[in-house]
């Protein structure tokens, strides 16, 4: 079982290998008398109709006794009932004389093995599956798999949903090389400023060059952490910090910062350097996301301020600005995509916040406005 929780098969168990019907099916008057009862029950009609994936009910035998209008390139309930699961969404291996699980290919399929898991453990198991198929046009889909047990008139069924996220996982590796490729070409940039610097031609324009380098590369990581942080497999990497020297370097990313133009940073009165065990790179993104957030909240001439409190076991960096926020905006602050700007691709700030600072950092998020006070973002964290 993986960190997301689900079953993935490479290879087919050995006790799940044996269990593999060697090409018997039922007779015909029982697979009948199956595919009856499962179509007048009300509850698996209502499943199969409702779902957004392509679903199977398959007998003890793995054979179709009811689908729904997504399965892939079916015309007919004559093409599917009867037929095991990869001969219904015409997989390759599945054509040969024994059908469905009857070539050693099948032994590292994920769907068999989900679907004779969930039969032998009598609950939900969950895979993935690539299958390839000879229909025209010859396809490949990637299909996260889920099994569920289900019981009709004292007879057990398997219940199987098909969720085709081959777009999905060609999006995850399209973005991965482009991620690799953007930051490869960043460093190429950066390391060119460097020496243009030393040479001191145009010193000035060299450090733009090497600033607005430095502020695409951190934009993209920015983004790739946000990516891997919602999709589960982002890897903190914790390590001694210190507060002071964190702080420092937020204030060094706004002194030139579009965002903080007409408007100035003030840090402290209270500035506490706090040695903590972190991830700097995400806790500097949380920050740095909570002085951009106030900075666009607050007119020309404003200021923001930046504080770093301990206070007994625990270390609490806040960013202050003097506008309130309406009590809507206030209900709804860390949701994804909500943003009180008009451009869209906006709304994603501070919910990073939320979710770097306490499913990541393992702190809290918070914040607290008024009229009065203004707004102030805070985390908390061990230190």
């Amino acid at each position: 079982m993986s960190d997301d929780g689900v079953q993935r098969f490479e290879r087919l168990p050995a006790d799940l290998r044996n269990e593999l019907p060697e090409g018997r099916r039922v007779d015909r008057d029982r697979l009948e008398r199956e595919i009856r009862a499962v179509s007048a029950s009300p509850v698996v009609t209502a499943v199969l109709e409702v779902a957004d994936a392509a679903m199977l009910v398959l007998n003890r035998e793995r054979q179709v006794v009811g689908f729904n209008s997504r399965v892939p390139d079916v015309a007919a309930a004559e093409d599917v009932l009867g037929l095991r699961t990869g001969e219904a969404l015409g997989c390759v291996n599945a054509q040969g004389p024994g059908g469905c699980g009857s070539v050693p290919a099948c032994e590292r399929c994920g769907a068999l093995g989900a679907i004779l898991a969930c039969e032998r453990r009598g609950r939900p198991v969950e895979a993935e599956c690539v299958i390839r198929t000879e229909r025209s046009p010859e396809r490949t889909y990637e299909f996260d798999v889920r099994a569920v047990p289900v019981t009709v008139e004292d007879t057990r069924f398997t219940v199987v949903s098909f969720r085709d996220v081959s777009a999905e996982k060609r999006r995850e590796a399209l973005e991965q090389v482009f991620f690799h490729d953007v930051l490869n070409t960043v460093a190429g940039l950066r390391g060119w400023a460097e020496r243009l610097r030393r040479a001191a031609v145009d010193p000035h324009a060299c450090e733009r060059i090497d600033f607005l380098a430095k502020r695409v590369e951190r934009e993209i990581q920015d983004h790739r952490a946000l990516l891997l942080a919602e999709s589960g497999t982002l890897v903190p990497q914790r390590a001694p910090l210190r507060t002071g020297q964190l702080v420092r370097e937020v204030a060094d990313i706004f002194s030139v910062h579009p965002a903080a133009r007409d408007r100035r940073l003030e840090l402290g009165p209270e500035l506490d350097d706090v040695e903590l065990v972190s991830d700097r790179s995400l806790l500097q993104r949380v920050v740095v996301n909570m002085v951009r957030n106030a900075f666009e909240a607050t007119p020309a001439g404003g200021a923001v301020g930046l504080a770093c409190v301990r206070e007994g076991r625990v270390v609490r960096l806040s960013v202050r600005n003097a506008s309130a926020m309406p009590p809507e905006v206030q209900a709804r602050v860390f949701q994804r995509s909500f943003s009180t700007k008009a451009a869209r691709g906006r709304g994603l700030g501070t919910y990073a916040m939320k979710l770097f600072g306490e499913r990541y950092l393992g702190g809290e998020v918070s914040f607290a406005s008024s009229p009065q006070a203004g707004t102030v973002f805070t985390i908390r964290l061990p230190a």
